[in-house]
């Protein structure tokens, strides 16, 4: 699901930026969660207690911490959201440009011209890095992929073990795997306990497999016909 928000401390801007985004991922058949706010204090709160926004439209000029401030503490988190501005003025440049925005939409806001900003968004998403998504003490979060060493279960807990430290949610293994799967992304099941990234193993062994940190599974018996060929098939395309 893509997560939109809109923050113009307008009312009536506001609700008319919300029929219009509605109205363009509908006619696209995306699946988005559009929220909205009437002050980057609102903004930021709802980042803070539910994770982070895909998209946002950003008013610049707003009372209490005005679009641009509002950008500065969103980046101290999120470099990857993607950010309009939103302003009838355009004095702001060069503060903008610090924030990183993906662009400027100016006011009054005509659907036109948003229905061409969200498509590039949107297919500027669809180029970006994949992502894992996971909820832990009903909060979500995200992690590229790209980071992730290996998946292990501990109980009722999957412990994920990446490049930046180790994540702990509730999740079945098999339910972790489908997920991947799904995303087409290639990680390998080598036991009831373990499912290792492939870009992460140095070396395959008849009994185990060995990470390029020198960590070492165990192959369980009824995986390592799955891994044998996995690796035979990993050596053809290299």
């Amino acid at each position: 699901m893509i997560r939109i928000g809109i923050c113009d401390d307008l009312v009536e801007e506001l609700q008319i930026q919300e029929k219009m985004v509605k109205s363009i991922v509908y006619s696209l058949g995306l699946n988005v969660e559009i929220k909205c706010f009437q002050s980057g204090e609102d903004l930021l709160w709802e980042i803070e207690q539910k994770g982070n926004m895909d998209i946002i439209l950003l008013d610049v000029e707003m009372g209490g911490i005005n679009g641009v401030e509002t950008a500065r503490q969103l980046r101290k988190k999120d470099n990857r959201v993607i950010l309009f501005f939103i302003s009838y003025h355009d004095q702001y440049c060069k503060e903008i440009i610090n924030v990183q925005p993906f662009g400027f939409i100016d006011k009054p806001v005509s659907e036109v011209k948003l229905e061409s900003a969200l498509k590039e968004a949107f297919k500027a998403m669809s180029q970006k890095e994949e992502i894992f998504e996971y909820t832990y003490k009903k909060v979500p979060y995200k992690i590229l992929v790209s980071k992730i060493r290996y998946f292990e279960s501990d109980k009722r807990e999957v412990n994920l073990y990446s490049t930046d430290g180790v994540y702990s949610f509730y999740k079945k293994l098999d339910e972790v795997e489908a997920q991947l799967e799904q995303m087409n992304i290639k990680f390998l099941r080598i036991s009831k306990s373990y499912l290792v990234n492939m870009n992460y193993v140095k070396e395959f062994r008849f009994e185990k497999v060995v990470m390029d940190d020198s960590k070492e599974f165990k192959i369980g018996p009824k995986y390592k016909d799955k891994v044998r060929k996995s690796y035979i098939e990993l050596m053809r395309i290299s």
